[in-house]
């Protein structure tokens, strides 16, 4: 039996990268989706290539992470469409190349914040009376390794909201674990896509990588579908790092 059967996810960003393959994985493992970006034609193709490829339902939405009327509308709009909404990812980002502090303005500093951590508060604000009224629910937060060690290739704002994701991820756990919620996060290391690309690391950097490479898409969409799935039933704030050895607790 697939994982996920008879499982609703929602996941933003997912109109490519990150979000697109953990779309896809679900999917695979027998998940209806709802794909949510800013970009309403990506996560489009996006909703029509996983319901072909895998004979799921899949809903394309488009939203703006950074409201919270639009995370409100989402969740709406999911549990409309099939009843109940079992797993939310949290995924969408921005992150800027590496420049001082001091030449931030404050509104660069705000549309991070926005996208990166108070779109994460907004969606679960947002799910949290569903999955309260059904004593379940799978909240998977994507942090980062640069919210555990301090970027240097992006720019701080990036690693201070991935920072707050790991905090979030330990009191939204203890919050909401009398009605058998999990929350978790997965902090990547540096994974291949295009997101990551506008960084342009040096080829010095993969030398600091133990396992010798940057990592894949799948390796995530890997991670996420262990916490989804019962498999990872007990556990709850918890970060599960995929950084190939690049930070070691």
């Amino acid at each position: 039996m697939k994982k996920l059967s008879g499982k609703t996810a929602l996941i933003t960003g997912a109109a490519r990268g990150i979000g697109r393959g953990i779309a896809r994985r679900f999917a695979a493992e027998g998940a209806n989706v709802v794909i949510v970006d800013l970009d309403r034609a990506g996560a489009q193709s996006a909703a029509e290539e996983v319901a072909a490829e895998f004979e799921v339902q899949a809903l394309a939405l488009r939203a703006d992470v950074g409201s919270a009327a639009d995370n409100a509308d989402m969740i709406a709009q999911a549990v409309a469409r099939f009843g109940e909404l079992d797993i939310l990812v949290c995924n969408a980002g921005i992150v800027r190349p590496g420049k001082p502090l001091e030449d931030i303005t404050p509104e660069q500093w705000q549309q991070v914040i926005d996208v990166n951590l108070l779109g994460y508060v907004y969606a679960t604000a947002s799910f949290i009376p569903h999955a309260k009224r059904r004593k379940s629910g799978k909240i998977i937060y994507m942090a980062s390794v640069a919210g555990q060690v301090g970027g240097v290739a992006a720019e701080v704002t990036y690693s201070v909201t991935k920072a707050g994701v790991l905090c979030l991820t330990k009191a939204t756990a203890k919050q909401l674990g009398a009605w058998n919620i999990n929350v978790n996060a997965i902090a990547p290391g540096t994974i291949e896509t295009a997101m990551t690309d506008v960084l342009n690391y040096s080829p010095e950097v993969k030398k600091g990588i133990p396992l010798g490479r940057y990592g894949e898409v799948d390796d995530i969409s890997a991670a996420a579908l262990f916490l989804a799935s019962e498999d990872s039933k007990y556990a709850t704030g918890a970060t599960l790092d995929v950084n190939g050895g690049l930070f070691m607790r």
